[in-house]
């Protein structure tokens, strides 16, 4: 791998009133959220940090789970940063530098965001008072060589970055981790690469500081800025409200709440373990979201001192490449207590398997809306 000794540290002179903005991109299921999480552990609590979350569809699910670890979130969903909602960004960061008084900003992109559109916004917004200091991708160890190929997206992720966080590597023997390695290293050789601790955290004095050279815009020809955006979103995307999402993953929404009959009280959380299981990791990326289950999850903390195992409960559900965890959901603003199911899925293929997923979440085709990949031929 990599050596860090010549990672550059901050060299700009940055002011009081300037918030220095940290990027973090990666793939779908990569473990941005969780890698972030736990780095925040690693933070002082008087060092005030705000993250943007960009999410896939409007589940929300991810800021859920970091509101559970009582970080400030705002989200921006359906869309991405940097196409359908590259105009919102600069007006949530002012919005949240004005209501918060950070000490730092993370940007949490969404699975499939390519980093220059959103470096180049935070350059030009330097004169309000924000500085890039550093574009960081995190790369699934367990996955990464199964989607290289396909995603172009992913590729641009690992090549265009200060620092490339190797997580999930517990899960993988030497071999497998140096095959990663070499795949990354074909893609970009210089860029250092570090191992995410073994609890999903980072050391804050490795990718605090970095002042990014990345995406200069002393570097940005018109020409090139009119090509990348290009590449990810056309003229009938946007008129249409689709990203350049569309042309690499389905994407299934499920929206259900729960009905007066009272087998409809929530899904057996045994038998919703076991679907899961079921799912195949090369078709279905992702399944995140919110899901209210009857029974105890023996990986999750009980909803309350005085529920019941046959009582039902919300929990997140955070499903990537066959893996799952399950987090009880104890904070729940703005959801109804009527809800069933809350979800997004992605995936390749999707069609073939939407049988088994409206099964296992207990819907009907009238509960979902889909948005299938348009691959260019």
């Amino acid at each position: 791998m990599s050596s860090i000794a010549n990672m550059h540290k901050s060299r700009s002179v940055i002011d009081v009133d300037t918030t220095p903005v940290t990027v973090f991109t990666g793939f779908l299921g990569a473990g941005k959220t969780t890698v972030i999480i736990n780095l925040l552990k690693r933070v002082s609590s008087v060092y005030n940090i705000v993250l943007l979350k960009n999410e896939f569809g409007d589940a929300e699910t991810d800021s859920a789970l970091a509101r559970e670890s009582h970080i400030q979130v705002t989200e921006m969903t359906n869309g991405c940063l940097c196409c359908v909602l590259v105009g919102q960004m600069k007006r949530a960061l002012e919005e949240m530098k004005e209501k918060y008084r950070p000490d730092r900003i993370i940007i949490e992109t969404s699975g499939s965001a390519f980093p220059a559109p959103i470096a180049w916004q935070i350059r030009e917004m330097e004169g309000s008072g924000f500085h890039l200091d550093s574009i960081l991708t995190v790369i699934d160890c367990i996955n990464f060589c199964g989607y290289e190929d396909t995603s172009y997206t992913a590729r641009m992720q690992a090549q265009y970055t200060d620092l490339i966080l190797l997580n999930k590597w517990t899960h993988v023997n030497e071999r497998q981790l140096d095959i990663v390695v070499d795949h990354i290293n074909e893609l970009n050789t210089d860029t250092p690469k570090i191992k995410v601790g073994a609890d999903g955290g980072v050391d804050p004095e490795m990718i605090f500081g970095l002042d990014t050279k990345l995406f200069a815009l002393s570097e940005r020809p018109a020409a090139e800025v009119d090509s990348a955006l290009a590449t990810f979103v056309t003229a009938s995307d946007a008129s249409s409200g689709l990203d350049h999402h569309a042309h690499e993953v389905d994407l299934i929404e499920i929206r259900r709440s729960k009905s007066g009959n009272l087998s409809e009280e929530g899904i057996c959380s045994a038998e919703f373990m076991t679907f899961l299981t079921s799912l195949p990791a090369d078709d279905v990326y992702r399944v995140k979201g919110i899901v209210r289950l009857v029974g105890a999850i023996s990986d999750s903390e009980p909803p309350s001192d005085n529920t019941k195992s046959s009582d039902s409960a919300l929990y997140i559900v955070n499903h990537a490449f066959g893996r799952f965890t399950f987090t009880c959901l104890t904070s729940k603003p703005q959801l109804s207590q009527d809800v069933l199911v809350r979800v997004t899925i992605l995936g390749t293929g999707l069609r073939m398997h939407l049988p088994r997923l409206l099964d296992g979440f207990m819907a009907s085709e009238s509960d979902m809306t889909v948005q299938w990949a348009q691959r260019p031929e």
